[in-house]
This record gives C-alpha cells, sequence and structure tokens, in this order.
C-alpha cells in the first residue's frame, strides 16, 4: 500500500522495490531523511510562532483604527484555543489517514488564506472570521501534526529531533515578530498582514511537499537505519525493547493516557497564565517599567531555545517521564519565585529558572507519547490527549480577558 501517496519506485540496497525520496542536490544522501521532517517542522513552528506571538502586535493599531476595545480584541484567542482543542482529534485522524503532507499543504493554504482576509479586516465579522481561519490552518500545520510525523521516523533520537524542531517556535520571537512590527510601522499593519501570509504561502507549500509519512516505504527504519543492512545484533536489540502500536481504544484504558494529559493541561495551565499575567504582574505587583518587564520575558524565551535542545538531550538517555516531573518542578518553583519577587534580580531569577524549565519540558511531552503509544495511531491519539486536557485551560483564558480588559 502506498502510504505516502508516491507513485516512483526505486530500488533499495536489497535489490527490493522501495519508493523514491525527494532528491535534494544540496544535501547529501547520506543525511538521513528524517532531518528533512525536522527541518519542515521547524519551519511551521515558526508559522505558528508568527501567528499566536504576532497576534498581540496588530491589538494597538486595531484599536486605533476602530476603536474596538481590549475585550473585544482579545475574544478570538480565547475562540480559537477551544477551537484547536475540539479539533486535536480531527487533525490527529486525518495525520493518520492521509499522511502529514496533505493535511500540512492543507493548513498552509488556510492559514494564509486567513492572514490575508485578516490584513483586510473592515469590520468585527471579518476579524474574527479570519482568526477562526488562522487557527484552523495553524492546527493542521501545527505542533500535534508535525509532532507525530517526526516521531514516525525516530524512535531513540525522538526527543532531540522534537527539541530541534520545536526551535522554530521561539526563533519567531527572536526574528519574525521584530520583522512584523518593522513592516507594520514602515507600511501599515494591512501590508505587515498579507504579506505573511503571501510569505507562508510562498515557503510552507514547497517545504510542505518534502514530507513523507514512515521510512519503511523507503527501504528505512526510524533513525536511518536501512533495513537490509540491519545486522542479527541491532534485530536481537530491537526485540528487548519492542514497540508496541496501541489503538485510540486501547489507549484511553491506559493509566498513562490519562496522567499525560493531567499533566499536559496542567503545564499548559502554568503556561498560559503567564503569558496573560506576567507583564501586568511585573509592572504592577513587582514594579517594574513596561520596556524592563518585557526585557524579563526576553530572557525567559532566550534561556528557553539551548535548553530545549538539553531537553532533547537528556530525554534520549533518562527516563522521560521523570525528566518531565524535574521540569515541571523546576516552573513551578518559578511561578512560586515570581509571585513573591519584589525587584528585578528575583524577577530574573524566575526567567532563567522558567525558561529552563519550559524548554526542557516541550520536546519530552512530544516524544514520550510515541514511546508510550507507538506510531500507528499516535495522530489521533495525541488529538484526543490535547481534548482531554482542554477542561484545565479555557476557563483561565476567558476570566483573564475579563480581568485585563473589564467591561
Amino acid at each position: 500500500m502506498n502510504i505516502s501517496g508516491d507513485s516512483e519506485n526505486a530500488k533499495d540496497r536489497s535489490g527490493s522495490t522501495s519508493q523514491k525520496l525527494p532528491h535534494i542536490p544540496w544535501i547529501s544522501d547520506r543525511v538521513f531523511y528524517g532531518w528533512m521532517m525536522v527541518f519542515v517542522g521547524a519551519i511551521t513552528q515558526f508559522f505558528q510562532g508568527l501567528s499566536s506571538q504576532g497576534f498581540t502586535a496588530y491589538m494597538g493599531p486595531l484599536e486605533r483604527q476602530f476603536g474596538w476595545n481590549k475585550a473585544t480584541l482579545s475574544g478570538p484567542r480565547s475562540v480559537t484555543m477551544i477551537e484547536n482543542s475540539i479539533l486535536g482529534p480531527v487533525e490527529g485522524w486525518l495525520v493518520d489517514r492521509l499522511g502529514p503532507r496533505k493535511v500540512v499543504a492543507t493548513g498552509i493554504i488556510i492559514m494564509g488564506g486567513g492572514l490575508i482576509l485578516f490584513g483586510l479586516t473592515q469590520n468585527l465579522w471579518i476579524y474574527y472570521a479570519s482568526n477562526i481561519i488562522i487557527a484552523l490552518g495553524t492546527g493542521l500545520q501545527g505542533l500535534l501534526v508535525m509532532s507525530v510525523a517526526v516521531n514516525n521516523w525516530f524512535r531513540r533520537k525522538r526527543s532531540i529531533s522534537q527539541s530541534v524542531m520545536l526551535l522554530g517556535f521561539p526563533m519567531a520571537g527572536v526574528v519574525g515578530l521584530p520583522a512584523i512590527v518593522l513592516v507594520m510601522q514602515t507600511y501599515g499593519w494591512e501590508v505587515s498582514a498579507v504579506g505573511s501570509g503571501l510569505l507562508i504561502w510562498a515557503i510552507g507549500l514547497p517545504c510542505s511537499m518534502l514530507l513523507r509519512t514512515t521510512p519503511e516505504p523507503y527501504g528505512l527504519e526510524p533513525d536511518g537505519y536501512v533495513t537490509s543492512d540491519i545486522t542479527d545484533t541491532e534485530k536481537e536489540v530491537s526485540l528487548l525493547e519492542p514497540e508496541y502500536d496501541f489503538t485510540l481504544a486501547e489507549a484511553i484504558r491506559t493509566p498513562a493516557f490519562w496522567f499525560l494529559a493531567a499533566g499536559w493541561g496542567i503545564g499548559n495551565l502554568g503556561i498560559v497564565s503567564i503569558q496573560v499575567h506576567l507583564l501586568p504582574h511585573l509592572e504592577e505587583g513587582v514594579g517594574l517599567e513596561p520596556l524592563v518587564a518585557s526585557f524579563v520575558w526576553s530572557v525567559a524565551s532566550i534561556s528557553n531555545i539551548p535548553c530545549r535542545l538539553l531537553g532533547g538531550f537528556i530525554g534520549d538517555r533518562f527516563p522521560k517521564h521523570i525528566v518531565i516531573g524535574t521540569s515541571m518542578v523546576l516552573m513551578s518553583g518559578a511561578i512560586f519565585i515570581l509571585a513573591v519577587a519584589k525587584a528585578l534580580p528575583m524577577a530574573m531569577f524566575y526567567a532563567v529558572l522558567y525558561g529552563i524549565g519550559w524548554g526542557v519540558r516541550t520536546p519530552i511531552m512530544n516524544a514520550i507519547q510515541g514511546e508510550y503509544f507507538g506510531r500507528k495511531s499516535q495522530g489521533v491519539i495525541r488529538g484526543w490527549l490535547q481534548t482531554a486536557s482542554m477542561p484545565l485551560t479555557p476557563p483561565l483564558i476567558w476570566n483573564s480577558t475579563r480581568l485585563r480588559n473589564p467591561s
């Protein structure tokens, strides 16, 4: 069965028929093609970061042009968070059924179109509709789909491959967000939004065509082994470490599924609460100037980047559940430090500690699901994990919107 959608055939090293991977002239054939999944995932994570982190950059110009209050402008973020949680199982089912190439390409088209429509906003209905469309596209080309794709191509290197892929998201804050603001100041927010949509189409669509579902149709095994070249010793090792493929029905009957859902939701609860309340707390509770308060978050983001790589390195060498637990202890300790902080040094201590915990946690959470439940149905399992964790997040989003923007 041609699960990847390719029609061309070639001979693998054993002489048996296998499908042909895309030839990329400037990349050596000795480089495992799974790293191309990682590269494309980093691109889509950059786009996701561009969308989510760029959201706040547009609020000021929209408020000045249309006179909408902050509660109205923040509404789409609450709606789209719930939308993404509800659609998680659908996205997971689609990637299991169709493969990542078709799903990501569709998401790129929808997301780019949503940004272009957003740039044409003239009333509140278009504003909300465009944000819902952007969220739909972001979900189809986003973390759930791409983490499944990367997990399919890696086994022993799942954590480090997820870590490298996830670097795209913080890089959007380092490179993409300043570019959005610069274009916005020079040409206006409309040009910035439409240009972002066209850029996503121009880069994302060609990159999505490089995606493939699993390595086996190409005479490969996860992590880059060539099927015909696997030695008896390696086969014995693989037998000692079997990988089971759970169905959704089997997965939800395990305690691991519900522990992962709870851990996912609790971790996201802390992350979302920080993103919503951090700057007002630093300004009003700690007494920092707005520019200094924003610098504290920059420190947390910068410390996040190397720690994502560190998390991947550690996660491939130590039990993942212990690494996740340790990272969440660091995050909770950082939030406690923030709660009692009265000056900049304590706030900076929070930022470094939180960035380390957050950076280590994220790639391991994406890798551990493939380790527990296998590859065959991981998309739909991941989608239901996302939905099962939803009750811990939306109430916070809605309440925080009211707190910050009373109306």
